[in-house]
């Protein structure tokens, strides 16, 4: 099998991968349904049926993670997912797989405040990894069939294969698109949609929704909501991530058990106030499409209760997604605005914030509006699109995945990903602590301002380098040349100083910055070295990337026993 990407056979088995991937998150997608029909039902009869329900639905799959998965963490699959694709190359334990995917059911089955695509994805890309390893394909082939299996698994979860397929494509980076896994991703979701449709029905999650025309008014203030949920996607993952800090905070003080159990008590007391703040959310959605009456207070305390409910679900003890919950604080984003404006076509905004704030959220475009197109009709693909444009940018860098790079990377950059990611899940706290100046080499090597080029030239030839930064009498840097670039010119030029055309802007930092804005500056400009100034301005040294490798590796590795 090591030999078959560019056959038929490799095809037949990613499609068989999709399958069997869409099989498994299938089933878990129906012991949710049935657990959340006994969720309901009891809730319905008695309110306080929610107190119980939630202590399981935290407690038993945060202590069915800790007593069988190989990896003791619970929280959102698709941190998981990412996780394997940028640290393991889409190798993923397949007990964990199970483990993890069962817990996320229960989670969501029971009230917890999260999605079912988490614990989908995670189960796609499990089956996909144990079959790579089991049929010993080819390893730079193994983390583009994970990231199809993930798509199966979402593809057949929601019946939306176009949806599941841009999702493969945009999750992994920030700014970029993993192109080389679309045909996969192609091939394992369609049938994986397939079967989801023969198991589950055709009918969309959110039922048909009637055709309405498209006016300008509507893409203005498509466009306005959009930013509106470019800010919301500011807040929610500001949340997010000082949720997890406390939860880490928490833990330190008082132990695992006492954050389960105020995991627990919060999503109970969340669903005293508001059933519809608990549970995946799609009883929210129906309600809010089907025209439900809802007061502007009422829906904002739910929108706050859900968000709130859903950081704290992930990152205190339940298992579970962040795509959904999104969709639904962006749908009741979308009808509070549509009461502001006094708009009849509600739906429309519905459609529209669902698609924004997932944008802002987890930097995917096309998703988003694949989404909306899938679930709720055509007609919303261009306001969802226009509005998730805005919302991307409006929301700058900020994500749920701390393990989503902007972009893709290339030779020293891409090793120097690869090991951050790692620092970034072993000790994020220590990444924070280390200086510019503790790990940079004083007294670099430089050119200064009216070198020849033949100069320039010796220079790099006896220092055996291919980048230095030119400075002025008063060593403040002006520049960067490379080898490459002198290389460039023109043999007749070699008597003349350098010339400005040739330089570029280094990245300069001062002494005191920490070592993650460090590696995040390099990975982000994909450059190999910056250099360090002091608080004149004045150069005092340089930082490559086997330097910042090096002391991430001697944060992350264990130290020997003396």
């Amino acid at each position: 099998m090591s030999r078959f990407s560019d056959n038929i056979t490799y095809y037949v088995f990613v499609g068989i991968t999709g399958l069997l991937a869409a099989a498994l998150a299938i089933g878990l997608y129906i012991v949710y349904t049935e657990l959340w029909q006994i969720t309901w039902s009891a809730s319905s009869f008695s309110v306080f049926t929610i107190i119980p329900l939630s202590f399981a639905a935290i407690g038993l799959p945060y202590f069915l993670v800790k007593r069988l998965a190989k990896t003791k963490t619970t929280g959102s699959g698709t941190h998981t997912v990412l996780e394997a694709y940028h640290l393991t190359n889409g190798e993923v334990n397949f007990r964990d797989t199970f483990v993890k995917s069962v817990a996320g059911m229960l989670t969501i089955g029971f009230g917890g405040s999260a999605g079912p695509e988490g614990p989908s994805l995670l189960a796609g890309g499990g089956v996909a990894s144990a079959l790579t390893k089991r049929f010993k394909v080819k390893h730079d082939l193994r983390r583009r069939i994970f990231v199809a299996g993930a798509a199966a698994g979402l593809a057949a979860t929601f019946r939306t294969p176009l949806t599941g397929i841009l999702f493969a494509l945009e999750i992994p980076y920030k700014n970029d698109l993993d192109r080389e896994t679309f045909i996969e991703a192609i091939v394992a979701s369609i049938p994986a949609y397939l079967l989801s449709v023969a198991v589950l029905g055709a009918e969309p999650i959110f039922g048909t929704i009637a055709s309405t025309p498209l006016t300008l008014d509507i893409i203005g203030l498509s466009l306005l909501l959009g930013s509106i949920c470019g800010l919301y996607s500011v807040f929610f993952t500001k949340t997010f991530d000082k949720m997890s800090e406390y939860g880490v905070k928490l833990r330190e003080k008082y132990g695992d058990t006492a954050v389960v159990v105020l995991c627990a008590s919060s999503v109970a007391l969340s669903g005293l106030i508001s059933i519809y703040s608990i549970g995946v959310g799609l009883h929210f959605v129906s309600a809010l499409i089907s025209g439900a009456s809802f007061s502007i207070t009422v829906l904002i305390a739910v929108i706050l209760l859900k968000t709130i409910i859903t950081t704290t679900t992930l990152n205190w003890g339940g298992s579970g997604g962040l795509f959904f919950p999104t969709i639904v604080i962006g749908a009741g984003l979308g009808y509070i605005f549509s009461l502001v404006f006094n708009v009849n076509l509600s739906i429309m905004f519905i459609a529209v914030g669902m698609a924004a704030l997932l944008a802002g959220t987890h930097k995917m475009l096309l998703t988003p509006a694949a989404f909306v197109v899938e679930t709720l009709g055509g007609l919303f693909a261009i306001p969802a699109l226009l509005a998730s444009g805005i919302s991307f940018v409006l929301s700058g860098n900020h994500s749920f995945y701390p393990l989503q790079p902007r972009t893709r990377l290339k030779n020293e950059a891409l090793a120097l990903k690869r090991f951050y990611l790692r620092g970034l899940k072993v000790a994020p706290d220590a990444l924070k602590q280390i200086t510019a100046s503790e790990i940079m080499t004083e007294s670099p090597f430089v050119l200064r301002k009216g070198t020849t080029v033949k100069d320039a030239l010796q220079t790099f030839k006896e220092q055996d380098l291919r980048v230095m930064p030119v400075i002025d009498e008063s060593n403040y840097i002006i520049g960067m040349v490379s080898l490459e670039n002198l290389g460039y010119l023109d043999v007749g030029n070699h008597e003349l100083e350098l010339p400005e055309k040739i330089m570029r802007q280094p990245i300069i930092i001062k002494h005191n910055t920490r070592l993650n804005t460090i590696a995040e500056s390099m990975m982000d400009n994909q450059e190999d070295d910056v250099y360090v100034v002091d608080d004149t301005s004045q150069i005092i040294g340089v930082i490559s990337v086997i330097d910042v490798i090096k002391k991430i590796l001697e944060l992350v590795e264990p130290k020997s026993p003396s």
